[in-house]
This record gives C-alpha cells, structure tokens and sequence, in this order.
C-alpha cells in the first residue's frame, strides 16, 4: 500500500522533500513514501462484505507508500525555492548587500550556517550518546518540550540504528531584523535513519522545529517541535509520528528477518506475535527465492503492532480520513542519492486488536495478515517510481493480488474469506468479466471482491504459467513496464488475452 519518488537533491547534497509515492491515495516521503495506501485491509463493523472472520471476507491491508505525501513534500520544496529555506536572510543568496550589511552591524540575524551546525552538533550528541549535548537546542524554559525531547533520546538508543541524522530540509519565517528584534522562523528537519539489517538505504521523518534568537549574538533556541506538514495527500504529516515520537517508552522484540517495536504496555503482544511475524517473513522469503527472481529486496522488516484504529492510522503518518484498515506497509522514500533505490525501506504496523485476524482461537488471522503486509514490503523496494503513473500508480489488482497470494500461498482459492461473497456477485451476473480498476477499487461493497478478484488474477497466472512466471510479472510491473507489457513480455500475450483467460478462470472458480 505504498510506494514513492526518490529523493531529490539539489547541487549542495541537501534532501529534497520526495516525490510521488506508491498508489491509491497519494502519500510519499519524507511514501508511501505514503504509497497512499493500496495495501491496508479494510476492515471492521461496518465494512460491506466483511465481519468476523472467518466465514465473512477479511480485512485486509492498503498499500503503504501514500503517492501524496512525498508529492506534497515535494510541493513544499517547491514552493520554498530551495531545500535550505524561504527566510529573509537564511543565507546572503539572492540579498542585497545594503540590508545585508544593516543587518550585520546593527540586527539580529541567523546564518545557514549556524543552523548546519547545530544540526551536526545534534547528529553527533545522538551517536555518542550524549543526552546533555542532544538536549543543548532546545529551550530549557519549555519543560515538556524538554522532557519529550529527552524521551525521545532514550527511545532511539533502543533501536539499531546504522545512521542516525538531522538535515535541513525548508525553513518559513523571518530570519533577520536590521532593527535589532528577535526573530522567530520555522525550520524542517529531516531525521535521516537506517536500521542496519532492515533498511536498504537511509529514510527520513520531518519535524518541524520552531527556532528564535532572541537578540544580537543570543543562541539558537528551538522552542517547539512537531511534524512538518505534508502539502498534499491523505497524511497531515511526512513520516511523523515514529514509535519513538508517539509512545513515551517503546519495547523492541528482534528475531533473525524482524525488529517490532511497540509502546512498552504492548510488549506481551509483541512478544507473543513476533514468532508468527518471523514465521511469514520465512514463508514470503521461500516464494520469493522459488519465484527465480535476483532483484534485491530487502533482508527483514520493521513491524510496529498497536491496538486499535486511532494507533494504526497516527503512526508514520497522521491520516485526514477515518482507519479502517487492519494493517499497513509504508514506504519510506531512500533519502540516499548515490543509490539507486527508490523506496529504502518499509515500515509495517498491524492492529493487533482486529477481531478479523486476531479473535480468539484464530490461529490462521495472523499468519494471513503478517504474510500479506509483509508481502508489500518485499517488493515497495522494487519500484521505480519515476516510470510509475503519478496519480495512479501500479494496479491495485498486482499490487493487491499478489499481497493475497503470498497471505494464502499453498493453499486453493476457495480457501480465501472473500471467496463467498465474491461467488455471490459473479453468480449474479453483475459482474462485467473485467480487472478492476484503481478508481473504482473501493466502490461501496466491492473492495473485498476487488482484494478476490486481484487474489484470482495472481493465482491463474501462477496455475497457468509457473509461479516464477508469476514473480517475474509482477517484477517486471514495479520496475516500470505496464501491465501490457510484462503481460507480453513474461507470458508472451497481450494483458486483454490475459483479462479472458481470467475472466473464465473466475467464473469456473463461482460455479
């Protein structure tokens, strides 16, 4: 349910806020970036054709990498002028030498300089470990914003982190007064991060810092931290909220392919779903290696588990519309220009409290579910996303279709929760045999039948012509060809001769 644009990075090495991000609703970077998600299963009372599962169709993912998060950081970017900033006298480009020198002599001003600085001085507290140097930006008079900031600290000395930095991304605001006032800006910083073993390259979340220097020669302080706000697409945030942002305390469950982290109350459940976790990654990682595909991927996977649709829908992102899903894997756009990976990593959070794969007894609703997330993020690093459509992105059917393949490989179509509800529409005749469309995916009562149909579509091409025929499709998708033409390319046909195979197939299925 996600995927986006790489980075892009101006002559002075600077992050630019990403681009495009995986389809469905546009999220991006810091992706994904949101993809915006196609990869969430929809879920929950309320849900045409779902309920407890089984027999009802279960929830499933959205894709996770919101197109329009990383277009409307890039919008930003845009709108700003540069990546260093919008402020009257961030720097001496572009300024007057008269009001240049005033300032000098006789006012307050911030060079881009100076916040470079504090941002290296920031990174390096972080790698030492030094809590008094990471805490010096921040105004000691604001004690929850010191307390947060300390928090925060102790929850990334947690984590494995291989890169651990803070970049200038834009800045709003009045950077120099020639009359000698004080001046308040907004700056956006990324935190450019890696989890060695997880992450294919560095990623990035973007704060906004509110800074002031008070008068002549006064330090930098910053008085004020959030997210940045993301200009378009269905998050208000780009990356923000990370586990250690949301919770006070974070717990951090490893096994070999994963690292959960979750609030510290949730470090039962971690505990207990961390073995099921590892054992998906396992399952993926077999269909993958029997797929006969060599394209990197990735070698583990970030899982956060939460509880409940407030938590799924607040964490790497703040949506604008209700979380319905059950679960979710966001692509984080690679903040690396001397890579080409459009996506460098993923990040999967799951709803531990949905009854429709965490009921009581359901020992097959995890599997499923961590399997399909997963299956999201084997491939998001795939993507190239400068050949992807900018609005509309991969098919959600590929996309989605092979989710569900991985979630039930093994096991006969029949075997799907959405099976009965989608024997009913086709017996029904109201169904015109064709591939649905990313427009009309979550037409009311037909999302879980689009999630089957999508599912049907994997699974004949795997019956009919191999699974590594099935695995070279939907590779040759994500690195760019149409549909038409990995149609052509791996089964030698044209998708619309595809489109009639499957459409018989799908009808023999609902007899």
């Amino acid at each position: 349910m996600t995927q986006g644009h790489p980075a892009v990075f101006p002559a002075d090495g600077q992050p630019h806020p990403p681009g495009q991000a995986y389809p469905a609703p546009p999220p991006g970077f810091p992706a994904p970036p949101v993809y915006g998600p196609p990869g969430a299963y929809p879920s929950g009372p309320g849900q045409p054709g779902f309920g407890p599962y089984p027999p009802a169709p279960p929830p499933k993912s959205r894709r996770g990498l919101w197109i329009g998060l990383g277009a409307g950081a890039l919008a930003l970017t845009l709108c700003a002028g540069t990546a260093i900033g919008v402020g009257v006298g961030l720097s001496k480009r572009g300024e007057d030498a008269a009001p240049t020198a005033a300032a000098a002599a006789n006012g307050v001003t911030v060079a881009q300089q100076e916040l470079d600085d504090l941002l290296a001085r920031h990174s390096k507290a972080l790698a030492d470990k030094d809590l008094k140097g990471y805490l010096a930006p921040f105004d000691p008079a604001k004690k929850d914003l010191v307390a947060g900031q300390t928090r925060l600290f102790t929850n990334l000395g947690k984590l494995p982190l291989a890169v651990g930095q803070y970049r200038t991304v834009a800045q709003q605001g009045r950077t120099t007064d020639s009359f000698g006032r004080g001046v308040s800006f907004q700056l956006d910083v990324s935190f450019v991060h890696q989890f060695e073993g997880y992450d294919l390259t560095p990623v990035a979340e973007w704060y906004r810092w509110t800074v002031v220097r008070e008068s002549q020669g006064a330090p930098l302080k910053v008085t004020a931290v959030t997210g940045a706000p993301a200009a378009l697409g269905s998050s208000k945030t780009v990356y923000y909220p990370g586990p250690w942002d949301k919770w006070r305390d974070i717990h951090v469950e490893r096994t070999a392919h994963t690292l959960v982290i979750t609030d510290a109350a949730l470090a039962a459940e971690a505990k207990r779903y961390a073995p099921a976790a590892e054992a998906a990654v396992a399952d993926d990682f077999a269909a993958w290696q029997a797929g006969g595909v060599t394209a990197d991927i990735p070698k583990g996977f970030v899982i956060s588990l939460v509880k409940g649709k407030q938590d799924l829908g607040s964490l790497y992102r703040i949506n604008k519309e209700k979380t319905t899903e059950a679960g979710v894997s966001i692509g984080m756009v690679s903040a690396d220009r001397k890579q080409d990976i459009d996506i460098g990593g993923s990040r999967i959070v799951i709803d531990v409290a949905d009854r429709s794969f965490f009921a009581a007894g359901n020992t097959r609703g995890p599997r499923e579910i961590f399997r399909h997330e997963v299956g999201h993020s084997l491939v998001a690093s795939l993507e190239d996303a400068d050949k992807q459509d900018f609005f509309d992105g991969i098919e959600n059917w590929i996309v989605e279709g092979f989710a569900e393949y991985l979630a039930h490989r093994g096991e006969p179509l029949r075997s799907s929760g959405r099976t009965p509800q989608a024997r009913s529409i086709v017996r029904s005749g109201d169904w015109e045999g064709t591939l649905p469309g990313n427009a009309d995916w979550d037409l009311s009562g037909r999302t879980s039948f689009h999630y089957w149909l999508g599912h049907a579509a994997m699974t004949h091409l795997a019956e009919k012509y191999g699974e590594q025929k099935l695995f070279q499709f939907v590779t040759a998708r994500y690195q760019g060809a149409t549909a038409d033409q990995a149609s052509r390319q791996v089964l030698g046909m044209p998708l619309a001769q595809f489109q009639t195979g499957w459409a018989a197939y799908v009808r023999a299925q609902a007899r």
